[in-house]
């Protein structure tokens, strides 16, 4: 899914790739050419991605019309996955007691806004103020909730 959202915005090679990935985790993670080489291989066996031109011995890879319409179709039942994923965070959650429940997801809470924070400088106007309409919403229900905490 990452590689079909990278190849949907632009033409890339393969060490463009791991770059990207290594830049956007912040230097944590940077995916070894044994990882990322062979994925390619197979996205273009299946007809997801193509070559659409070499430069020495590099491949450019874009995301072939197959692989938009496979990955459109994938995005559209993403609330699928969403509700799978919020299952095993529920399961998960059953473990912990009630005091690293709510440290566990203020943790996760910071984390969030730290990559909003990021993410918004790249947003359009558009997407900017339906950000800032959502971002009001949760700002209302954490004062609701620091009041009553406070109570």
């Amino acid at each position: 899914m990452l590689l079909a959202r990278l190849l949907s915005k632009r033409e890339l090679t393969g060490t463009q790739i791991m770059e990207i990935l290594e830049e956007r985790s912040e230097g944590e993670w940077r995916p070894s050419p044994g990882s990322i080489y062979p994925m390619l291989n197979s996205m273009e066996e299946h007809g997801l991605i193509e070559t659409v031109r070499t430069e020495g011995r590099s491949k450019i890879y874009a995301l072939s019309q197959k692989g938009h319409d496979h990955f459109k179709e994938t995005f559209r039942r993403k609330g699928d996955v969403e509700g799978k994923t919020r299952l095993h965070r529920a399961v998960w959650m059953q473990m912990l007691d009630p005091v690293d429940q709510a440290f566990f997801h203020v943790h996760g809470m910071q984390i969030a806004l730290e990559h909003i924070t990021q993410a918004q400088t790249q947003l359009t106007v558009t997407q900017r103020e339906k950000l800032r309409t959502k971002l009001s919403i949760i700002l209302e229900s954490l004062e609701e909730l620091i009041k009553i905490m406070g109570d």
